[in-house]
């Protein structure tokens, strides 16, 4: 007889939550749902830190409307074209929420707020030198004695001015005795930090005992198929190879384009075609705009 009690409260506790979550799924109530921010039109020459991933907004409608916004992908888009360098202030008074058509509720506005802080800074890129480091002295001295080539030996690094300025150099994983039995190393370069980049996240280091020579050609043009020009309209590369390959060398062989695609920041990478058997060591620019 307890046990059918046990059994008979049971059951109606379980029937009591279903008819209270049906009840909160169709009436109408107030709530706050954190909605990602995503800021239009930045500044080609601006680079963002520090800015909130998502504003709280306060909605209305039936509660299965809310479940469902929480769970789409909607966003708040607000423009971003006035943002200076330094700490700004961006207004929410003029936001965009593009509902989906599945979801019907009223957007009230955003919660305790009608303004955010965004710390901007200039965008900024300079090429720095890539520095191998090593596991001990004793294979840095061994390493050192060979003849070895370095691709590339500069490496642009891109992002906030601010922190880009105190970086002078890239530095390499360390090379381990081990590796130096290898004709060609693959090196990862070391994290720059938060919000700077570099142009490439690995090298290649060349190990060889033939006698290579080295080569710099400037003022070499970009072919682009758009109907744009490239700034800047020329390229400077650095070559090796063998010797003897290199006496035949003609630098109208070289062929230099520009990628499909731009970047984030509207920068095109600079592709490099050579003959076989060269070596591309480097390219100057690594980037340019379409203008």
């Amino acid at each position: 007889m307890l046990q059918e009690n046990i059994g008979l409260k049971v059951l109606s506790l379980i029937i009591a939550i279903f008819v209270w979550i049906q009840s909160l799924l169709i009436s109408e109530q107030r709530s706050v749902v954190n909605l990602p921010l995503a800021l239009l039109s930045i500044p080609q020459n601006i680079t963002l830190e520090d800015f909130p991933k998502t504003i709280p907004f306060q909605v209305r409608g039936r509660g299965l409307e809310i479940i469902k916004l929480k769970l789409s992908r909607t966003k708040v888009f607000i423009d971003a074209s006035k943002i200076k360098p330094g700490t700004d202030i961006i207004s929410l008074n003029d936001y965009t929420i593009n509902l989906p058509d599945n979801i019907q509720l009223e957007i009230i506005g955003p919660v305790n707020t009608q303004e955010i802080a965004v710390h901007s800074d200039l965008f900024y890129q300079k090429k720095v030198p890539v520095e191998l480091t090593f596991s001990d002295n004793q294979t840095r001295e061994r390493f050192y004695s060979m003849n070895y080539s370095i691709i590339p030996e500069r490496v642009t690094v891109f992002g906030p001015k601010s922190k880009v300025h105190l970086i002078d150099r890239v530095s390499t994983e360390s090379i381990t005795a081990s590796m130096l039995d290898q004709s060609e190393l693959t090196l990862l370069l070391n994290p720059l930090g938060n919000d700077v980049s570099s142009s490439v996240k690995q090298i290649k280091v060349i190990i060889s005992s033939s006698s290579n020579t080295t080569r710099v050609i400037d003022n070499l043009p970009i072919t682009v198929t758009q109907e744009k020009k490239c700034i800047p309209s020329t390229v400077t590369v650095k070559i090796s190879g063998d010797s003897k390959e290199m006496i035949n060398f003609n630098p109208s062989d070289i062929n230099i384009g520009i990628a499909n695609e731009p970047d984030e920041y509207g920068f095109y990478s600079v592709t490099v075609k050579i003959p076989e058997g060269l070596q591309l060591i480097e390219v100057t620019p690594q980037k340019v705009r379409l203008k």
